[in-house]
């Protein structure tokens, strides 16, 4: 039997709840044989070190989407939670910062900064005390199987506040190889994150490209000035707020939740009412004046944002959108600013004919960046299906060839 007949039917042994050759049931879970059970309070250490001085200590926040972060740059402002009292908790390097509110959605993340910093104290502080890999723990803890495991432990009689407790959580169990395999595990994900750094870096520097090209096929356009407010009407996404979400897909009628930050899609829920369908449309983010363009039903994930739309059918939206991405505005203070100044951005605004004849052209030079967007999605999906078989022990490091 070659390697892949091999691992195909070890899954298969499994998915059935047979032990293979080499492993063992332990709680419940098939595991390797060398693989030993662990409390997380026998893992974790809580540091509870408390300070007022920001000054020494940079004032930092967790987000789910790019880890613990200052808290000057720009953030998912759904998940922060602010200072508690005039009290902040000291957080020192690869030290885990966990949201309980939240941890459910993945609020946990390792603090890679070299500087110590200070985060609020709602948040619980976690330095690994015994022989862990950094690398390798924080990718079990955001894992897939582990945001579902904190969703099946979260307490609360309201849904949207149901949490997992830092009592729960230091005792929670599960098995892990010794150092030196989970020390291979994380060199072989190390190498996928490269991959996905490169593609990464890749699409950023088409993107500039495509942003210097489609500068040119503006100014080149003959048109009127005018004010974005004077073309777009706008409204607010309250009766479209989504209430119980989760992180991934589960079913093909699943409606994506958004936001139009980076993170565009945040989550996906089950819900029938409220769904936005009169597109296309332009959801701007009011505090950090990101936007993206909409071609499908959605609902929000806040009411921080406004839902633009052309106020007559001799506006082509996609022109108006390709537009603002060109426009220069600086979003330096914490407030609303659509309303405020963003609406009165002027953008050259020619003829029906030549939008939709630039959106045309501006279209074919997007279909690269898409085919490269779409490739990188395919390694990070690559890279969530390999973790996911490393941590369970169910494809061993031994069997994966890093060169392909």
């Amino acid at each position: 039997m070659n390697k892949k007949a091999e691992i195909k039917n070890r899954i298969d042994l499994i998915n059935r709840g047979e032990v293979p050759e080499g492993y063992k049931k332990v709680h419940g879970q098939i595991i390797p044989k060398k693989w030993n059970s662990y409390i997380f309070k026998d893992i974790f250490k809580e540091r509870i070190e408390k300070t007022n001085n920001i000054d020494n200590y940079p004032l930092y926040s967790l987000t789910i989407d790019n880890g613990v972060v200052p808290k000057t740059e720009q953030y998912e402002r759904s998940f922060l939670i602010t200072k508690d009292g005039d009290s902040y908790k000291i957080v020192k390097e690869n030290d885990f910062v966990m949201n309980p509110m939240n941890l459910r959605f993945g609020a946990i993340a390792r603090y890679k900064g070299g500087k110590d910093c200070s985060v609020s104290g709602y948040y619980n502080i976690l330095s690994i005390i015994n022989k862990f890999d950094n690398y390798y723990m924080e990718t079990f803890l955001k894992s897939q199987r582990m945001i579902n495991y904190y969703n099946s432990m979260a307490t609360g009689s309201l849904i949207e506040k149901q949490r997992v407790h830092y009592s729960q959580f230091e005792e929670f169990n599960f098995c892990f190889p010794d150092i030196v395999e989970q020390e291979k595990i994380t060199e072989i994900l190390k190498k996928c994150d490269k991959v996905i750094e490169l593609k990464e870096k890749l699409i950023c520097e088409e993107i500039k490209k495509n942003i210097n090209c489609g500068r040119k096929v503006l100014k080149k356009l003959k048109g009127d000035t005018v004010e974005i407010g004077e073309i777009l009407d706008y409204e607010q996404p309250t009766k479209y707020i989504v209430k119980n979400q989760y992180k991934n897909k589960q079913n093909e009628e699943d409606i994506p939740v958004l936001t139009a930050n980076k993170a565009f899609i945040k989550s996906y829920t089950n819900e029938k009412f409220g769904i936005y369908d009169n597109l296309p449309v332009i959801i701007f983010d009011d505090f950090t004046v990101e936007n993206k363009y909409v071609t499908f039903p959605f609902k929000v994930q806040s009411s921080a944002m406004k839902i633009l739309k052309p106020k007559n059918p001799n506006i082509n939206l996609l022109f108006v959108y390709k537009s603002m991405q060109l426009l220069k505005f600086k979003a330096n203070d914490h407030k609303r600013y659509y309303l405020s100044e963003y609406q009165y951005m002027p953008i050259n605004l020619p003829d029906i004919e030549t939008q939709n004849r630039t959106v045309e052209i501006l279209s074919k030079i997007d279909r690269k960046i898409e085919l490269l967007q779409q490739e990188l999605e395919q390694y990070k999906q690559l890279k969530k299906s390999l973790s996911q078989l490393l941590l369970t022990g169910i494809v061993r490091t031994v069997e994966v060839d890093c060169e392909n």
